[in-house]
């Protein structure tokens, strides 16, 4: 398991298998991602939002991207225990 992937299980509790909502669409989660890059240092909780495999593609710039600073806030929200339906 990376570190990073660790990370973000560790500090909510999971364990790898166990379920987890994309934190913008409440998806099942494929990705764990970096939302400003994985650049040394970056592997740290406020950097990293599960994402399902739609949402992760629209971090990246598809047709309907996502910014950045979205996904930031979302997480943001997502961690002070502000769980909804962001994105659809």
């Amino acid at each position: 398991m990376t570190g990073y992937i660790k990370t973000y299980l560790d500090y909510f509790n999971l364990k790898e298998g166990d379920y987890i909502p994309c934190e913008a669409c409440q998806a099942p989660v494929v990705y764990i991602h970096h939302i400003h890059g994985m650049c040394e240092g970056k592997d740290v909780i406020s950097n990293l939002i599960c994402l399902c495999r739609k949402c992760h593609e629209r971090a990246h710039g598809s047709k309907n991207y996502v910014p950045k600073d979205e996904f930031q806030l979302i997480h943001n929200y997502f961690l002070q225990g502000t769980r909804k339906q962001f994105l659809k």
